[in-house]
């Protein structure tokens, strides 16, 4: 594997490990009760950045490989 798809890799279980913390925790930094809403808001919020840093990564290393051939 490359280094670049082991970066690819931490990075997903870095994601995933946020996206647990964001569904188990009960009570924000705020002291704001998370209710089932506010957890589905953040997963969405929290979603739409990790797509965003894929977009930002994935396109560049596509055009480099198309480029290569």
């Amino acid at each position: 594997m490359n280094k670049f798809t082991i970066f690819q890799l931490v990075q997903l279980v870095l994601f995933a490990l946020m996206a647990v913390f964001i569904c188990m925790r009960g009570i924000d930094g705020h002291d704001t009760v998370q209710t089932l809403s506010i957890k589905l808001q953040t997963l969405a919020i929290w979603g739409g950045f990790y797509l965003g840093l894929l977009a930002v990564e994935w396109i560049p290393y596509g055009l480099y490989r198309l480029i290569k051939r």
